[in-house]
């Protein structure tokens, strides 16, 4: 029994006994260690390079992931016309773009996929080909069209496609279509301005672009947006023009009407406030919808009175005049010989389109006689000319605020020989703007000065803060006397046996000068009997001017002379415009002649305008001066003037003959 209990100890205690390694067991035990704690090493070096020696790198490309930013487009600034007529505005529309392997992952099937690019294109007016191989892209994003229709945006969005995205982003819009298209110019898809008033104002439109940053989720949808910072101070500064709309949509409404009628190449006209050098009207046949401005350049359509000189021919008699009576060789009873309608300078003849014999300086103007213009110069001088005609701003830029002006040409004087002279008195061999003849003009229109034309009013903030406001900076460039005198002569032009007989308006007495001159042919690149530029340049009503007027019509097929092609597109359109800005009519008896002005004599010629004698202690009296007459004495006595009315002065202050404070005063005129 003992032995038996003992046997059974023995085989208990070998069953519990400790498990054995083998050798083989050992080794590879030691090896799987090894290589846990290599493992574990390269983790702990990698961990250290990632999270201190690489943090900025792989912080990013996480960031990456779930961070986007979004960039806004800049929101143009608007342009009103000079009466807050809005011209040009910008507003949201939508723009489609894909993401790619969005689309992908949401139609794998290729059929399906090709089927879908179908349907995209047809929505949007796209080539099928074009947008499959948009859906194929490796790229994270991808513009398909920008800038759709409404009914686009609906039917994309119906198709609700992962990855099929609109976007809402500003686009400039011009309410009243072609309406000073030209002068408006436009902008591109990057809000960036290309033409007319929008690229020269780029800087002042275009508004800051901002940056969004938020999150978005593993399909690439935003939220929480946040840092858009203050709207008002990102959009664009609003500018103000001295454009009147209704003059420039009946401006260009009528120089249509003028081209079509004489199946003319083009037409071009601008009407300038003649006190002030602000333009009113600026107009260009072809023109331009700025909305769509797709093949403007090659239909010819530009800012045709800035960008194109022409030779303007006998609206260039009266500075010839002009230059003779404020040099102190010419007045107004002089009689000149006009030849019978030739007269030979050596052997090359001059012509008039009338046969005269012997004129006065008046009639000379008002019947356009090259003849007697080319002797009037002769007395005057090629320097005192020359001179002359650039004191009142030819054949450099006027320096307004728009792009592409020319200067227009001339040959250095010291070139001008008998025949070019004769020639440049009367307006050919010489170019000139039609914006540089209408700034000239105004100069007489005005008593003397040459003021700068402007197209921009005032600059304003996007809260209506006031950056910048265009004041009128103007030059004497001839004698009251002078342009007194000349304003006579150009109402000559427009009464019995004037050349603008036919063009004066009841109730709206015009001065004005007629213009037709021959054009070079570019192929023989001489004088064509065929070629013509015809215009009119006025202002009204004369001794009272409220607007001028130019008007060319480039190369007419029905007629030719300025009074029959480009003299009614200047009655209808100055008609209209004077009756808008409330000028009434005259009765038929009211003539209102210029007082006569005396002859200015070699001997005494009139004092230039730094010698006038002009109290500056005391105010002047403006009370019962007309408006023209009231800016023209406030000019010579360097008084600035905030005007009310448009009629006769009826009060001011300060009163007259008071102690001068200041260079301030305020008129009140009557409504007329």
């Amino acid at each position: 029994m003992t032995q038996a209990h003992t046997k059974h100890n023995a085989a208990a205690g070998k069953a519990t006994a400790p498990f054995a390694l083998t050798t083989g067991m050992r080794v590879r035990m030691g090896v799987a260690l090894s290589i846990l704690g290599v493992a574990m090493a390269g983790l702990v070096v990698r961990a250290y390079v990632m999270q201190l020696r690489q943090h900025d790198l792989y912080q990013a490309l996480a960031e990456e992931q779930y961070i986007k930013q979004v960039d806004l487009p800049p929101h143009r600034g608007r342009i009103f016309d000079r009466i807050g007529t809005e011209l040009a505005a910008s507003t949201g529309v939508d723009s489609v773009y894909v993401r790619p392997r969005q689309v992908r992952a949401a139609v794998p099937v290729a059929p399906k996929r090709e089927q879908l690019a179908g349907q995209i294109a047809n929505i949007l007016s796209l080539q099928k080909r074009e947008v499959a191989q948009k859906l194929a892209s490796d790229r994270p994003f991808v513009w398909l069209k920008r800038r759709v229709l409404p009914e686009e945006s609906q039917r994309i969005a119906q198709l609700n496609v992962p990855g099929l995205k609109i976007e809402d982003e500003p686009k400039r819009y011009y309410p009243n279509r072609s309406l000073a298209g030209p002068v408006l110019g436009w902008a591109g898809l990057d809000a960036s301005g290309l033409e007319g008033i929008e690229l020269a104002y780029d800087q002042f439109l275009r508004g800051n672009k901002t940056s969004l940053v938020g999150l978005r989720d593993a399909v690439g949808r935003n939220f929480l947006v946040s840092g858009a910072g203050e709207p008002l101070k990102d959009h664009g500064n609003d500018i103000q023009l001295t454009l009147d709309k209704f003059i420039q949509f009946r401006v260009e409404q009528v120089l249509e009407e003028g081209v079509a009628n004489a199946r003319a190449t083009a037409g071009s006209a601008v009407a300038i406030d003649p006190m002030s050098g602000e333009i009113l009207a600026m107009a260009s046949v072809p023109t331009v919808n700025p909305n769509d401005p797709s093949g403007a350049r090659e239909r010819g359509a530009r800012n045709r009175p800035v960008t194109d000189p022409f030779e303007p021919g006998s609206t260039i008699k009266p500075f010839t005049l002009a230059a003779a009576f404020d040099a102190g060789v010419l007045h107004v009873s002089d009689e000149w010989d006009c030849e019978g309608g030739e007269w030979h300078i050596g052997r090359v003849p001059l012509h008039d389109a009338d046969p005269e014999g012997v004129l006065t300086t008046a009639q000379v103007l008002a019947r356009s006689s090259n003849i007697c213009t080319a002797k009037i110069a002769r007395r005057l001088g090629k320097d005192k000319l020359s001179l002359f005609l650039r004191q009142m701003g030819f054949f450099s830029p006027t320096g307004i605020d728009l792009p592409g002006e020319r200067a227009g040409q001339v040959l250095p004087v010291a070139e001008w020989g008998d025949i070019a002279f004769a020639n440049i008195s009367f307006g050919q061999g010489m170019t000139a703007t039609p914006l540089q003849v209408a700034s000239a003009l105004s100069a007489i229109a005005n008593g003397g000065t040459l003021y700068r034309p402007h197209i921009v009013k005032r600059i304003l903030s996007p809260t209506g803060e006031v950056l910048l406001s265009n004041q009128p900076a103007g030059k004497r460039v001839m004698s009251t006397q002078t342009a007194a005198t000349m304003t006579q002569l150009l109402r000559g032009v427009m009464e019995k046996k004037g050349t603008g007989e036919k063009l004066d308006i009841p109730g709206y007495p015009v001065a004005g000068k007629t213009g037709t001159a021959q054009k070079v042919d570019p192929t023989t690149h001489r004088y064509s009997p065929a070629l013509w530029a015809s215009s009119f340049v006025g202002f009204a009503p004369y001794d009272h001017p409220r607007v001028l007027l130019f008007v060319l019509i480039d190369e007419p097929k029905e007629g030719h002379y300025g009074a029959e092609v480009a003299g009614p597109i200047f009655v209808k359109a100055m008609t209209d415009a004077l009756r808008y800005l409330g000028v009434p009519p005259r009765p038929a008896n009211d003539a209102r002649p210029v007082p006569p002005t005396p002859p200015v004599r070699p001997t005494a010629p009139s004092p230039p305008p730094a010698a006038m004698a002009v109290r500056t202690d005391l105010v002047p009296a403006f009370v019962g001066l007309g408006f023209g007459q009231a800016l023209r004495l406030a000019q010579q006595s360097g008084l600035r003037v905030e005007v009310t009315g448009s009629g006769r002065v009826i009060s001011q202050e300060p009163p007259a003959h008071s102690p001068r404070l200041g260079p301030f005063l305020t008129l009140r005129l009557s409504p007329r």
